[in-house]
């Protein structure tokens, strides 16, 4: 038997969501917020946000191809206005954008509550 239990996320967190959250990091300083606010806005360290913005993370053939996708584009510009004008402790979901980029990317080989 060659079974395995993995939760869909599990495979997204390796895969996906790195390249989703260098576009919304790289996003959020175009928009002139300091790396020090978008570590807040992102709950992540300031060094992370660093490592997005110098391409350390997220795979770049991905990210090039998500980035060139208006449909994509459209809603991270939503969460990025989302997060800007979010209240403190205000939870931001990006499920809907990881379950798009799959999409996209043609990684839909599981399932996902939010699949579009």
């Amino acid at each position: 038997m060659n079974r395995k239990v993995i939760a869909p996320c599990e495979i997204a967190v390796r895969d996906i969501i790195p390249v989703i959250k260098s576009i919304i990091v790289e996003r959020l300083y175009a928009q002139g917020l300091s790396q020090l606010q978008i570590a807040s806005l992102m709950s992540v360290s300031s060094a992370e946000v660093n490592y997005y913005l110098k391409g350390k993370r997220g795979n770049e053939e991905e990210k090039k191809k998500l980035e060139e996708d208006d449909e994509f584009m459209d809603l991270v510009n939503s969460v990025v206005r989302k997060l800007i004008s979010s209240s403190d402790g205000e939870v931001v979901n990006i499920c809907p954008l990881c379950s798009l980029a799959r999409k996209k990317l043609k990684k839909n080989d599981y399932s996902c509550p939010y699949d579009i």
